[in-house]
């Protein structure tokens, strides 16, 4: 949990920052203003603004995302861990498949296999198209997350791409919402696409280091 808190403290560092810098900016804009001749007092009480935002902010705002995520993850029988807070988290497999397979089979297949778990509940099926499906996953989360799934084949193999964010793209941070739906189904995804398929074992199965 602890590398988990400071992952988010590193990855809100900036945000942070461009805050304190405008609090402390107005503070010291508003002294001025009332007494110009005052730039020395200015200065000082808008970097003491500044230090104390900052490091308030650094504190507070990572620790109730740490305390959030752990509910969540916690919730769906994970651990949490850093690699739980860059978005979006991604994530890619191959599998062995009969020849002839195709990709809007394999789609259908995890489709389905991914409406029959309990958590976490798909709201929301955005997209379903031949290799393409996109969900929203809200219930049993604190913000809504979309997962979306590419499936391509390649004669004997398919190439399954997974990709978990915030439905809110400018999110930063979303309490390991995203990295929970991706963990979750990563594993019924794969099952669906070997079960399909009609081979027993797969190839290879190589995570993707999460985006920034």
């Amino acid at each position: 949990m602890l590398s988990y808190w400071l992952a988010t403290v590193r990855r809100a560092a900036v945000v942070i920052v461009m805050i304190g810098a405008c609090l402390g900016t107005f503070m010291a804009g508003f002294i001025i203003w009332e007494d110009s001749s005052a730039w020395e007092e200015a200065l000082r009480q808008g970097t003491l603004g500044f230090l104390v935002l900052s490091a308030f902010m650094a504190v507070v705002l990572p620790a109730t995302n740490t305390w959030h995520a752990a509910r969540t993850v916690s919730r769906h029988g994970l651990t949490l861990s850093a690699e739980a807070v860059p978005l979006p988290c991604t994530a890619e497999i191959r599998v062995p498949i009969r020849p002839g397979t195709t990709a809007y089979q394999l789609t259908d297949s995890v489709l389905h296999a991914l409406k029959r778990l309990p958590a976490p509940e798909i709201d929301e099926v955005k997209e379903f198209t031949h290799g393409e499906l996109t969900l929203v996953c809200r219930k049993s989360l604190r913000l809504p997350v979309r997962f979306h799934i590419s499936i391509t084949t390649d004669q004997d193999t398919a190439t399954v791409t997974m990709d978990a964010r915030p439905t809110a793209t400018w999110k930063i941070l979303d309490d390991a919402a995203s990295w929970t739906v991706l963990k979750v189904f990563e594993p019924h995804v794969r099952k669906a696409v070997h079960d399909e398929g009609g081979y027993e074992r797969d190839v290879s199965a190589t995570p993707s280091p999460a985006g920034a």
